[in-house]
């Protein structure tokens, strides 16, 4: 119960899966999976810190601290 809750709660507060993907021209592009699927990109939107990296994936929360609902709810921010 708790494999199906725990990734649940982390994305509905915010959290982010992240795929980096190195390029070979020393480039990379990133790609951040949320919950909150209409979120526009920095600097409108959150931005995203990893605090959790495991080779090309990590586990990132919004930079603020502050999930996008609370932006929302505050008048639209995000």
């Amino acid at each position: 119960m708790v494999l199906i809750w725990a990734p649940c709660l982390f994305s509905l507060f915010g959290g982010a899966f992240v795929y980096r993907e190195n390029l070979p021209s020393g480039l990379y592009n990133r790609y951040t999976l949320t919950l909150y699927k209409t979120l526009p990109g920095p600097p409108k939107g959150p931005a995203y810190c990893d605090f959790l990296n495991i080779d090309a994936y990590a586990l990132a929360f919004s930079c603020d601290g502050k999930p996008p609902f609370i932006g929302w709810l505050q008048g639209g921010k995000y």
